[in-house]
């Protein structure tokens, strides 16, 4: 470690050295011989002044670090991106690499989705009421008063299926406030005296809606229904776990030289 320390040194007082002797732009950083100049630093600098020029450095040494590993795996030429290499950037290249590694070190398994949901429940309580529906949208007075008679006297979702299914437009679960204000009044309405609401006019169009099931405000949000999300969530979290890592070991087997010199 000691001896890596008096390289970083040594490389940055030659450096120093050589570039005001050749009247050289001033290097910045250095990773395996690739130079990160001032007048890049400058460029970055522009493009985004409120980020300061220390985090950009950094920035730049990890993004070279995971530049430097994909090439080293011929990312660039191979997977079938040879035909577009010259449109390919390097943001995508290292991307590539990342999505290679998370491919194959991360998984998510069931019992992790189930324990989070667990021991989260409180962040999946809902908000607001909710309803699951069937929603329908029929051009016709007539027939939508037919369909809603026949919603009313059928039992069988099966049997349901057949008459109507050409004008379900939305069949699933959906929060007060989502809708057209004349069905969300209706749909969440204390004392509703039908599971079926409608036909209600509107823009020249019936709209029926049949109610499934209810959800109060406070009530938990079913696993099923933010399975996704968690999965989701784990996903980054251990996505930025393995990137970390990743740097830190590139990092370690890395020559990295910085000039601490350059104004904060």
């Amino acid at each position: 470690m000691n001896n890596k320390i008096t390289f970083l040194f040594i490389v940055t007082f030659l450096l120093g050295c050589l570039q005001n002797k050749n009247n050289t732009p001033n290097i910045v950083a250095i990773v395996n011989k690739v130079s990160f100049t001032e007048t890049m630093l400058k460029n970055r600098a522009s493009e985004n002044p409120h980020i300061p020029k220390k985090e950009q450095i950094d920035a730049w040494i990890n993004d070279e670090l995971l530049y430097q590993a994909a090439l080293n795996l011929n990312i660039h030429t191979g997977f079938k991106l040879k035909a577009t290499i010259d449109q390919i950037s390097r943001a995508l290249t290292i991307k590539t690499y990342l999505d290679l590694l998370y491919q194959f070190s991360i998984k998510i398994t069931h019992n992790e989705i189930k324990e989070f949901y667990t021991k989260n429940k409180r962040e999946f309580y809902r908000k607001t009421s909710a309803a699951r529906i069937n929603h329908f949208i029929i051009k016709n007075k007539k027939e939508a008063l037919k369909i809603k008679a026949f919603l009313l006297k059928q039992k069988s979702a099966r049997e349901k299926e057949i008459p109507y299914m050409n004008f379900r437009v939305f069949s699933g679960i959906v929060e007060m406030g989502t809708l057209n204000n004349i069905i969300n009044t209706s749909l969440f309405k204390k004392n509703k005296k039908t599971n079926v609401i409608g036909p209600l006019n509107i823009e020249n169009n019936f709209h029926l809606v049949e109610v499934l099931e209810t959800f109060p405000k406070g009530t938990a949000v079913g696993l099923d229904l933010v399975y996704d999300e968690i999965y989701q969530r784990l996903i980054n979290r251990k996505q930025a776990v393995k990137k970390t890592e990743v740097l830190d070991s590139l990092k370690n087997k890395a020559e990295i030289a910085i000039n601490y010199k350059i104004k904060k």
